[in-house]
């Protein structure tokens, strides 16, 4: 039952960073495609500080979690994989 919520969670912080991926995409009018999981967004060009920043903020505002940027290794690249296993349950 516990992995399920997880899992499920996981998803929704996926569904959300997505989400914000493709508005800040659309609105530097740049064609807001599907990104797999696992693509490094900034190897790829598709965010900069300031754009990772904004979808980490609506992925909070969103989710209702912070985002815990000590659990993310941004060296080995960001991914919207990454950046929803680094966000932590309310306490």
């Amino acid at each position: 039952m516990q992995q399920d919520m997880i899992a499920a969670e996981d998803s929704n912080l996926l569904r959300l960073l997505s989400d914000a991926l493709a508005r800040r995409l659309r609105q530097d009018g740049r064609n807001a495609t599907r990104v797999a999981p696992d693509s490094d967004l900034v190897e790829l060009g598709l965010v900069d500080s300031q754009g990772l920043l904004d979808m980490i903020l609506d992925a909070e505002e969103g989710s209702g979690q912070m985002f815990d940027a000590e659990g993310m290794d941004f060296e080995s690249g960001v991914t919207l994989r990454r950046l929803a296993a680094a966000f932590a349950a309310p306490a």
